[in-house]
């Protein structure tokens, strides 16, 4: 009887010069750390063309992170775009994010263990979260570094020992 689907109603009311909106905001700073590989280039397009994503923040310790950010904002998008390279630009990058992706690490290649990958990759995810535990406690940590895993453990482990330290 009502197939149609009910839309959103904002509701914008003036008063005394200002405006006040019953619509939610939209605007979530989102960073893509480890932006210059073969997984994080990709995803990093695909936000930038997300309408929630305001400002895309891209780190990586590879030089190109800069250029790939430069890329990107030449989109049509309203989204921000800003690219880090190094651990001094980390906190920078990470500082007021809703959401922090993790994409950083090395592949597996032929011959190589998971144990050898956990090492390799387990120390960047470390650093990582701990600077997110810092500079952005409250935000969303999605993790995609192999082994997944064993990935996730340590970022949670190092974000309560984190918050713990601090209060």
């Amino acid at each position: 009887m009502f197939s149609r689907a009910l839309k959103p109603v904002t509701v914008v009311v003036a008063q005394n010069g200002k405006n006040f909106s019953t619509s939610s905001q939209r605007n979530f700073k989102v960073v893509v750390a480890g932006a210059s590989g073969g997984i994080g280039q990709p995803l990093a397009l695909l936000l930038k063309q997300n309408a929630l994503v305001s400002h895309l923040a891209l780190y990586d310790i590879a030089p190109v992170t800069p250029g790939v950010a430069v890329d990107l904002s030449h989109m049509n998008t309203p989204a921000k775009v800003t690219g880090h390279k190094g651990p001094e630009e980390l906190a920078n990058a990470i500082k007021g994010a809703d959401v922090v992706v993790i994409p950083a690490g090395v592949p597996r290649k032929p011959g190589m263990t998971r144990d050898d990958l956990f090492n390799t990759n387990a120390s960047i995810v470390r650093d990582l979260a701990s600077c997110v535990a810092q500079v952005a406690p409250k935000a969303i940590l999605a993790i995609i570094t192999n082994p997944v895993n064993s990935m996730v453990p340590i970022a949670s482990e190092v974000m309560k020992k984190v918050s713990k330290d601090d209060g």
